[in-house]
């Protein structure tokens, strides 16, 4: 149960208390994400709360970042059968609907087939492949069920979060058995012929010990509609999914934990690629994860260490040949965050991080790297209602490659001897006026480096035109400078957010541009094509009435402006962030909900855009009219042990062209779910 605080006087209280419990239980340091026992302090909150921004329990109004939180509550409500679909729902979300399972996700608009500016994580590791650095959704090995709430943190955050995340982050946060416990399963049944089952299951060994394991699988078909260009040849397969994950946990003591944790997952679908020509992909992926945590009096001390393992053959309709991608990736962790007196927090933290990924089409050969990095991270309460958070990360990466030279090649392993130093920070300032009240100014650098693919992995040898990556890249640089103000205007049923921001992008980073011919046959190489600045406003209203409704409506207009050099313009090099980002784009929701009963409705708009399709010499640009969506669910649940829902999305229409690829479909499900 919520607490929602009626009067300022109120909600002082709640908060004067809250302190006192956490620095009771926590009197050296915050507790570190993973370890924390969310359901109490959003008990103590009446809210949920996120420790990913400085590792302390914070509300998002108090947080030193623009983010949202989607609740358990909110993922179950919201119809969807995966995440993107939960995302969908999300203000300032951006998403690009391909296929059946294959969507493209970001945040604050430069979305495109292998959206690579959004890092994602579960738990604090990332499930984003490094060979193209994007995010198959399908292949993530977690159901929706296992999710105690996810967090969208909007603009870039590498010195908090990691490198890569320019266009923001999607921390997904799944229930600790230690502290609560899921045990459910379910069967849906729907259009396009899905079938799925999903169970996750919680065992505890006393109160030292717990263990959760949560598995699904789902078979379907791909849309009928055809993607309206002459590529689409490709035969599609039926998309399918199976996927497992083992966590345990065990308390060594009151003040140490360690967990373990393996995944598996499998699936095939219909996919999009950066050329904006379709394939059959799969993903075999597998992970090992272990992380220890430590309340100490140096502070709350954190080490993990994982390696995710990702094969995946992509067979291709359109001439080119098959491929498989063979991508592994170790990361090592380890951080401290300690307390000095009563308004200043400190985390100080170093990251090993080795990846590797085997050439293909052409094989013999494989490029790699090794990054090592260190970062700092500063919270300073300078008084009860100002906060000021710092955060500095500096990322130095070597890269390699070793093995086959094709005849002709313009390049020797040495030119792949290349060494990148560069920093990110963040930094935010809120202050709040009154207890309603939270203005947030904040200031962020990121860094997206160039993927493995585009350094060199790629290699596809031909009579006509060789592809291959370059060793001669830069990493794109994103900053972006924010004001953003909350506002409680009558609690709980009216409250306002909104968030003004101006982003600036430079050396960005292509698949093709670069050229060099060869007595063997040129070379298309990727490159860096220029810059790009975006202008956006984030305004949002949501609240309650009439005791069981609740409603939100969100709008963001953004403007952007890409610079481009001449050998990237008109679509050559696959990329156009200006005419392919809609200025204006509307999500709003109404629910209803007794003991028994949930009626949701969920409304979309984006104004007209442009999308790219391939020609001969790359893509052009292509109308996307503008449209509207709407999706839904309802759920009775005459026990608390079983839940009936009847699902949909785009059910206004039959089919919509919402991309340049094929018509998005209507779809019904009907769900079926058990509590034991």
């Amino acid at each position: 149960m919520k607490l929602a605080p009626k009067s300022a006087m109120h909600a002082k209280i709640v908060l004067a208390g809250s302190v006192a419990v956490l620095s009771a239980i926590f009197p050296s340091s915050p507790l570190g994400a993973q370890s924390m026992d969310y359901g109490a302090l959003e008990q103590l909150f009446g809210e949920p709360v996120t420790t990913s921004v400085d590792g302390s329990p914070q509300r998002v109004s108090d947080a030193p970042a623009t983010m949202e939180i989607i609740t358990a509550e909110e993922i179950r409500r919201s119809g969807a059968k995966d995440i993107p679909g939960v995302l969908r729902h999300v203000a300032g979300v951006d998403t690009l609907e391909w296929a059946n399972d294959d969507i493209d996700v970001s945040v604050r608009g430069y979305d495109q087939p292998f959206s690579s500016r959004l890092l994602v994580l579960v738990d604090g590791r990332q499930v984003y492949l490094d060979d193209f650095d994007y995010t198959p959704w399908s292949s993530v090995p977690v159901e929706l069920a296992a999710i105690r709430q996810i967090e969208v943190v909007k603009g870039p955050h590498s010195a908090l979060f990691g490198f890569n995340a320019v266009g923001g982050v999607i921390n997904i946060i799944t229930y600790n058995p230690l502290y609560d416990t899921v045990d459910t399963v379910s069967s849906t049944g729907g259009t396009q012929a899905l079938r799925e089952i999903s169970i996750v299951a919680t065992h505890k060994f006393g109160a030292r010990a717990a263990v959760r394991l949560s598995a699904g699988g789902y078979l379907g078909s791909d849309f009928s509609t055809q993607i309206p260009i002459a590529e689409d040849v490709v035969a599609r397969p039926a998309p399918y999914r199976d996927a497992i994950n083992l966590a345990s946990f065990i308390r060594i003591n009151a003040k140490m934990q360690l967990s373990f944790e393996g995944t598996q997952s499998a699936t095939e679908q219909a996919e999009l690629g950066p050329t904006y020509l379709l394939s059959n992909s799969q993903y075999n992926s597998e992970s090992l994860k272990t992380s220890l945590t430590a309340e100490t009096g140096a502070g709350l001390l954190q080490a993990t260490v994982y390696t995710n393992w990702v094969k995946q053959p992509t067979r291709s309709g359109t001439g080119s040949p098959n491929t498989q991608f063979d991508n592994r990736v170790t990361v090592a962790q380890f951080g401290d965050t300690f307390r000095a007196g009563a308004n200043h927090v400190f985390r100080a933290a170093l990251e090993y991080r080795y990846n590797t990924e085997a050439s293909a089409p052409t094989p013999g050969a494989s490029v790699h790297y090794n990054n090592y990095a260190a970062s700092g991270m500063w919270s300073w309460k300078i008084t009860p209602a100002v906060s000021f958070t710092n955060a500095v990360r500096i990322d130095h990466l070597l890269l390699n490659r070793e093995g086959y030279i094709p005849p002709g090649f313009p390049f020797v392993d040495s030119n792949w001897d290349r060494a990148f130093t560069v920093p990110s920070f963040n930094s935010g300032l809120v202050w709040k006026p009154s207890e309603t009240n939270s203005l947030r100014f904040l200031a962020s650098q990121g860094n997206e480096l160039p993927n493995l693919n585009i350094s060199g992995a790629y290699l596809e040898v031909n009579p006509y035109l060789n592809i291959s990556g370059t060793p001669f890249l830069n990493p794109t640089i994103v900053t972006n400078y924010e004001i953003g103000w909350d506002h409680v205007v009558i609690d709980p049923h009216l409250q306002l957010r909104v968030s003004a921001f101006r982003e600036n992008n430079h050396d960005l980073l292509s698949i093709a541009g670069g050229y060099i011919p060869t007595p063997d046959g040129p070379y298309s190489l990727p490159d860096n094509v220029g810059s790009s600045n975006a202008l956006g406003l984030e305004l949002g209203f949501k609240g309650t009435f009439a005791e069981h409704y609740r409603w939100s409506v969100d709008y963001r207009p953004e403007k952007i402006a890409d610079h481009l050099i001449p050998a990237a313009q008109n679509g050559v090099a696959y990329l156009d962030y200006q005419h392919t980002t809609p200025v204006h784009l509307v999500k709003g929701n109404l629910g209803w909900a007794t003991r028994s009963w949930e009626i949701d409705g969920f409304f979309h708009y984006q104004s007209f855009s442009q999308g790219l399709r391939p020609t001969a010499t790359g893509t052009a640009l292509a109308p996307i009219a503008g449209f509207a969506a709407t999706d839904g669910r309802i759920a009775y649940n005459p026990r608390k042990w079983t839940t009936w829902s009847v699902s949909g999305q785009n059910l206004t229409r039959r089919s919509q062209l919402q991309t340049t690829g094929p018509a998005v479909e209507r779809r019904v499900l009907g769900t079926l779910s058990f509590s034991f």
